[in-house]
């Protein structure tokens, strides 16, 4: 049985008298999820039911009907289901919650947002935003991203932001040496000598932030945010209100998702939106494609994955057909633990990949080694005369972060990432170009 991924399924127990802020309890979560962009949860209505207090509860005349059982059902990523737990737990006083693994064999959500012209940033962002002030160590900020999805916190003073500290600016400023999103890749031990480094330099958030950060207001619309991220190349964008408060955050994938949810609609959510709307992939694509073959050897495939901004490079055969993916993440997984000093110099500083004296045996036994041999066999494929927001929706139902464009007979002609997609949605027509 082939399943597509792991995930975590929440169930929650309550009765339908809990309530919370005035409103009944299993509203007020379903309202969190939905505004979390949580995937989805369904509400359970039980007929009998009884819990720690040993009162059973029916649905009969006996006892009155608000007081039945209810059980919130949520499943999602890992990570979101970690982000949001926090929340739940504060939430529900009174109940039971439980997490378990669960395998998911079929994903096809239905389009069920309602987005109209009047859709503004407070409509689409998160409100969960995990923050710091300046003098928080940098080593605790870091730490704050491990397992999580956002990249940026903000630093704030008196509620209202006065920086951001990104994966960019812990690498040049703050002595990390790493992305944050390699950062799981490295073993335990690896990762504890990075931390102690960062604990030995005695830096903080102020000393590492950038100040004064890009914003955008609660109230503003969506292709006004779009409009900062695509002009700033920003991946997000802290929100405030009218007093310059952090309330939220938005990110690309938030107004993305706005396009996608909205696919199949009669008329395009982008165009109801404000944004440009509509137009074939083959107009935002990139034609420069990072590319080897299964036979390409590593150090060669380390050239191209670095020698783009994708930091990846997909794995074509002889006629141009798509058979993998190799990322910057994967390489540093896959090569053996005496090579990573190497890989990881490679990849940040974009030079060809090297061994050092002490890694020359493992290094004679990696050289052999090809790009079939560390690349995924999964490639995310979308056909160049697809319209943008049907390729938004396929992007964010793998959530892959790039997709290989192919033309009728599945060779490839274009990649596209997140960024491409947005800057489509936001201006006129961009000539095709190529990935820097």
């Amino acid at each position: 049985m082939e399943t597509l991924g792991k995930a975590k399924r929440v169930r929650i127990y309550v009765s339908e008298d809990d309530r919370a802020d005035g409103k009944p309890l299993h509203l007020a979560i379903l309202e969190l999820l939905r505004r979390e962009s949580a995937q989805g949860a369904t509400v359970l209505k039980g007929v009998e039911g009884f819990g720690a207090t040993g009162r059973i509860h029916v649905s009969s005349l006996a006892d009155v009907a608000w007081r039945l059982p209810l059980v919130i059902e949520w499943v999602d990523r890992p990570e979101q289901v970690e982000r949001l737990a926090p929340r739940l737990r504060e939430l529900v006083r009174h109940g039971l919650i439980t997490v378990d693994d669960t395998d998911v064999l079929l994903f096809e959500p239905h389009p069920v947002r309602d987005l109209t012209t009047t859709a503004v940033v407070a409509d689409v962002m998160s409100r969960d935003v995990v923050t710091v002030a300046r003098s928080t160590p940098v080593r605790e900020v870091v730490e704050l991203t491990l397992g999580k999805t956002y990249r940026a916190v903000p630093v704030v003073e008196d509620g209202r932001p006065v920086g951001i500290v990104t994966s960019s600016d812990l690498v040049h400023r703050g002595g990390l040496g790493v992305r944050l999103d390699l950062l799981a890749r490295l073993d335990k031990p690896a990762l504890q000598e990075l931390l102690e480094r960062l604990t030995q330099q005695r830096r903080t958030a102020a000393d590492v932030m950038t100040p004064d950060p890009v914003t955008v207001s609660s109230s503003a619309s969506l292709p006004a945010a779009a409009e900062l991220m695509v002009r700033g190349r920003l991946k997000r964008l802290p929100v405030v209100d009218h007093a310059g408060s952090l309330v939220g955050i938005v990110s690309r994938v938030d107004l993305l998702r706005t396009v996608g949810i909205g696919y199949g609609k009669k008329e395009p959510v982008a165009r109801e939106l404000g944004l440009v709307g509509d137009q074939p992939l083959s107009r935002v694509m990139r034609r420069d494609v990072p590319a080897v073959r299964p036979d390409t050897s590593l150090p060669e495939v380390f050239q191209a994955v670095t020698s783009t901004r994708l930091n990846r490079a997909l794995v074509l055969d002889e006629e141009r057909r798509p058979v993998g993916l190799v990322t910057d993440a994967e390489l540093l997984e896959r090569v053996t633990p005496a090579l990573r000093p190497g890989a990881i110099r490679a990849l940040m500083q974009r030079l060809p990949f090297r061994h050092a004296k002490g890694e020359e045996s493992a290094a004679a036994h990696t050289r052999g080694r090809t790009a079939a041999d560390v690349m995924s066999r999964h490639v995310a494929t979308v056909r160049e005369d697809v319209l943008l927001s049907e390729a938004i929706a396929s992007m964010l139902r793998g959530e892959d972060k790039v997709l290989a464009v192919t033309d009728a007979e599945g060779r490839v002609v274009g990649i596209v990432d997140r960024a491409d997609l947005l800057h489509g949605l936001t201006g006129p027509p961009p000539t095709p170009r190529a990935v820097p």
